[in-house]
């Protein structure tokens, strides 16, 4: 039942930070990386402790469960719940001190591990735990979940590195929990009041169990069920904080965390083990232990098959020899490179005498050292984004086995499997006995369903036989609490009941993990009763199947909320909105498309609201493991919305740009650029339209790109190879100086260039969702390239946006099957064709910069689809210094940012990394921008006037070297 409207309304008065109740935002907080979905009732994103305070304390009042949440990466349910979510991931999220002596932070539970560990490394110090979302796992989750990763051989999981916890009970009880000594932690008994009665209440618990607990859990490294009463049976200093760790919020909501840090390892190195069979993988575990490593992590074929499939990772995969089975990647740390290089030796010189592997290729740190651990760390979200209505699914992948015993469990849960006709992915933590097995379901299908209860249950079997924990690092949650009686057996199930009581007596917090749980079938995200709308979309998704399963192949894993590095998601970047984060677009998607929000389902008012700030940047479509290419279905939506509602006139202006660029360039552009940067021009066009008055639209050429090629075409040194240049608008009627410096740059290589002069590429109306109108027009722009893909020639792009939607966009639009495999294969960026034209041979030349200091920004679609590696390449080969700024998105997106109300953001988007970069550069230094609207972008936020890469490199042929015929 919804929360009446007054309540909210009272709540928001007590809230500085943001209180969402709308169906959309709700739907959005419904899932995590798990099999389930359950709606919260609202959901709270505190500013600090006493938003905290004031949220638990109306969640009291008005008996609502209470849910602490953080990027909501559970794999096993645990962050869904029908109550209140507070989410703090977006302001809690603060580094408070750092002791560089004692070796100890104190954080807030939003941060992100790797951006503390980003703040940490130039003092030589991390937080060690390393689950393989560290890119956007908030600790305070970590610590709720007790998560570990692929070095807990070396650092154990989050518990041995918890120091104190400051935490809130649902009482509105804030306790202050840290190590004490046996007299400190008696005297605290004493107290008469609440914390009194829980240091009395758990005391008393522990002791009249200790005999069970040190009999009953499980004896391997990695356990994570339960609640960690073991952390207590072995010592007598105790310290609260580690019960807190892995109760998976069902105890307490934390405030601060105080955390151990250890040095960073001065030297690594890793070796990566190819096998034939898998089980041989396993088998060789233990004698690789021998050798000290400091993880072994292992990969099967089909993890390996999709890294080379997958945009992102396929450039890593160099390492893989041959077609193996599986491999196991084992890593070494020391604090000399000589021993970081010699055990690792030594160990493949023993593997080899015993007939173990038959490849192990060892890098020390350095880019493919990089390249192995981007494809582990890549390997979840991978699996999981397999297409078709079949996904490999977490329920027994957390199971942790003793190593002496792993390959023989192994093979019993495949065969069980394989009794129940189910394919099986795997991957994970060899080195502790956690093997993260992924039967392959569909939970719409009700005999998967049985499979899913089946399969669960034999092997809940086999890890008791083989004395293995149920829970290695995923926790409980959903998925495995309902089988805890009957791992911990009656009497200690009933201790974890009186816990949860004495700190939770009113059962608020997130209940129904750990204890009194359901069945592990229940609230699945699909089941049965599921059912997708049809949907009539414009592109085909011929990779994808469908636009729904385009939408399915979103798992939830959340890499699109990572804070630092990469593209994805610019717009989650600078809001720290779940709903501008591809993962909440894609969940919006899949509940209008299935009928769970409103009416008007995918041409929905609110669900355009969802995707406004979607800059269909294409970074999700490599970046995501799972290839979710979010810009290609917001255009389909947006033509959707456009259908019943109609376009604005922007809208409109936007879909035209082309046309008007057409009409006023030329003879017309002296006075429409002088029209345009006028102000009044600038207001009228902010108050009629919506663009933004602060920005000037980009200036009309006098003479068209075309015009000026026709007439110096003839004065083109004859030239046996033959390309072509794709005339795009920006060429044509913006910036012609570009057009010339590609055909000054081509002839200087030897290629005679032929204009295509043929129409426009369609960007501005695919992007904008004008999908019919860009088909249409599209196919005659394709059409007309034919001409040349007949004679064999290649078509040269030089704007990025361009390129992305002649061979990535138009192929999947168009019905044409042979023109739109043209498209993919024979339209192609200028720098990458004169790469591969270097490569193979077809072009000896040398090659000189405008520059000697080059600072390259990448457009979006370059670096999603094609890279840059290809312009820093050819630079490599002249006397500059060419260094990749790491800007992520410029924030300008094409039409995004002339909109009034996207300024802000843009504006937010390209000061997070890209401005601040450029406010260093040098007056000798050159900034290298192949977008039109990135180099718009920079010329209005900055005094740079950024190039585009042809105007920055020519050839010079071999016996004239020192005439390198620069502009």
């Amino acid at each position: 039942m919804a929360i009446d409207s007054a309540l909210i309304a009272e709540l928001e008065k007590v809230i500085q930070g943001e209180v969402l109740s709308d169906v959309y935002s709700l739907g959005m907080y419904a899932t995590d990386a798990s099999i389930y979905q359950i709606v919260p009732k609202i959901v709270i994103l505190p500013k600090n402790d006493q938003d905290v305070q004031n949220a638990i304390g109306f969640a009291n009042k008005h008996k609502l469960k209470i849910l602490p949440r953080g990027a909501g990466t559970s794999l096993a349910g645990q962050t869904v719940a029908d109550g209140m979510v507070l989410d703090f991931s977006k302001y809690m999220d603060s580094i408070l001190e750092v002791n560089l002596e004692q070796r100890w932070a104190r954080v807030q539970p939003g941060l992100v591990r790797d951006v503390l560990n980003e703040h940490l490394a130039p003092m030589g110090l991390h937080f060690a735990p390393d689950p393989a979302t560290s890119s956007r796992a908030n600790v305070g989750g970590m610590v709720g979940n007790n998560s570990s990763g692929t070095k807990s051989i070396l650092y154990g999981k989050t518990v041995d590195h918890v120091l104190e916890a400051k935490v809130i009970l649902a009482d509105g009880t804030i306790l202050h929990l840290k190590e004490y000594s046996p007299e400190e932690y008696g005297q605290l008994c004493e107290i008469r009041n609440r914390e009194g009665q829980i240091y009395q209440g758990f005391r008393q618990i522990v002791k009249e169990n200790e005999e069970e607990i040190k009999r009953r859990f499980p004896k391997v490294m990695r356990r994570v069920g339960g609640y960690n009463f073991d952390e207590f049976v072995y010592t007598d200093r105790w310290n609260l904080s580690k019960i807190i760790t892995g109760s998976e919020g069902t105890l307490a909501t934390t405030l601060e965390l105080k955390l151990n840090l250890v040095p960073l390892p001065k030297f690594k190195s890793v070796v990566v083990v190819h096998f034939s069979e898998l089980l041989e993988a396993i088998s060789a575990v233990t004698p690789m232990l021998e050798y000290n490593p400091s993880a072994i992590e292992i990969l099967d074929r089909t993890v390996l098959n999709l890294s080379k499939e997958n945009l992102t990772t396929k450039q890593h995969c160099h390492f893989i020899d041959g077609n193996p089975e599986a491999i196991l990647i084992v890593e070494f740390y020391s604090d000399t490179f000589e021993d970081v290089m010699e055990r690792p030796e030594q160990m493949i010189k023993k593997l080899s005498e015993m007939g173990i592997g038959y490849a192990y290729p060892l890098f020390p740190e350095g880019k493919s050292y990089e390249d192995v651990w981007i494809v582990r760390k890549k390997g979840l979200g991978l699996m999981l984004g397999i297409k078709g209505d079949k996904k490999p699914l977490p329920f027994i992948e957390d199971a942790a086995i003793p190593i002496e015993v792993l390959p023989e469990y192994i093979d019993r849960v495949l065969k069980i499997c394989e009794h129940h006709n189910t394919g099986v992915s795997m991957y994970a933590h060899a080195s502790v006995g956690v093997i993260h097995v992924r039967p392959i379901l569909d939970l719409r299908n009700g005999k998967d369903i049985e499979n899913l209860k089946k399969i669960a249950d034999e092997t809940f079997e086999l890890v008791l036989e083989y004395g293995g924990s149920w829970s290695g690092e995923h926790g409980d949650g959903l998925v495995r609490s309902a089988y805890n009686k009957r791992f911990f057996g009656s009497k200690l199930y009933a201790a974890f009941i009186e816990l949860k009581r004495l700190f939770d007596p009113g059962n608020l917090m997130n209940p129904g993990k750990i204890v009194e749980a359901q069945s592990i079938e229940k609230n699945l995200r699909y089941g049965t009763e599921y059912k997708d709308e049809t949907v009539q979309t414009q592109f085909k998704y011929r990779a994808e199947n469908s636009f729904r399963e385009s939408v399915h192949m979103c798992t939830g894993v959340g890499e699109c909320r990572k804070i630092i590095g990469g593209t994805m998601c610019p717009s989650f970047k600078a809001t720290r909105d779940e709903e501008h984060s591809t993962r909440g677009r894609a969940n919006a998607l899949r509940l209008a498309m299935s009928g769970q929000l409103d009416t008007d389902g995918l041409s929905s008012e609110r669900l355009r609201q969802t995707m406004d700030l979607c800059l269909s940047c294409k970074a999700c479509k490599s970046e995501c493991p799972s290839n979710v290419d979010m810009a290609k279905m917001k255009s389909d939506a947006s033509q959707l919305y456009f259908d019943k509602h109609g376009p604005s006139l922007r809208d409109k202006l936007i879909r035209d740009s082309s046309k008007m660029a057409s009409v006023f360039s030329g003879p017309f552009a002296k006075v429409m650029n002088l029209i345009q940067k006028s102000l009044l021009f600038r207001v009228l066009l902010e108050k009629i339209v919506g663009f933004d008055k602060r920005r000037k639209l980009p200036d009309y050429s006098v003479q068209p790109f075309y015009k000026w090629f026709e007439k110096s075409v003839k004065s083109q040194p004859e030239h046996s190879k033959k390309v072509v240049l794709f005339a795009d608008t920006f060429l044509n009627y913006h910036e012609p100086q570009i057009g010339k410096s590609a055909v000054e740059l081509l002839n200087s290589c030897g290629y005679e260039v032929i204009l295509a002069n043929v129409g426009c590429c369609q960007r501005p109306k695919i992007s904008h969702g004008f999908l019919k109108d860009a088909k249409k027009e599209g196919t005659e722009t394709a059409k007309n390239l034919k001409t040349y893909f007949d004679q064999g020639l290649k078509v040269l792009v030089c704007e990025p946006s361009c390129a992305s939607a002649l061979n990535d966009d138009l192929p999947d639009l168009i019905d044409d099957l042979e023109l739109a495999q043209n498209l993919r294969t024979n339209v192609m960026m200028i720098d990458f064709f004169l790469e591969q034209e270097l490569r193979s041979g077809n072009l000896e030349v040398e090659f000189s910069a405008v520059a000697d200091d080059l600072f390259i920004h990448g457009h979006c679609h370059q670096k999603a689809l094609y890279g840059t590696s290809s312009a820093k390449n050819i630079f490599a080969r002249t006397n500059a210094v060419a260094r990749e700024i790491p800007s992520g998105c410029c924030g300008m997106a094409g039409s995004f940012g002339y909109e009034k109300e996207h300024y802000d953001i843009s504006r937010k988007i390209g000061g997070e990394i890209l401005f601040p970069a450029l406010e260093n550069i040098s007056e000798t230094g050159t900034v290298v921008a192949n977008g039109f609207s990135c180099r718009h972008q920079i010329m209005h936020f900055t005094e740079l006037k950024p190039k585009h890469w042809v105007e920055t490199v020519r050839a010079i042929p071999s016996n004239n070297k020192n005439n390198p015929n620069l502009p």
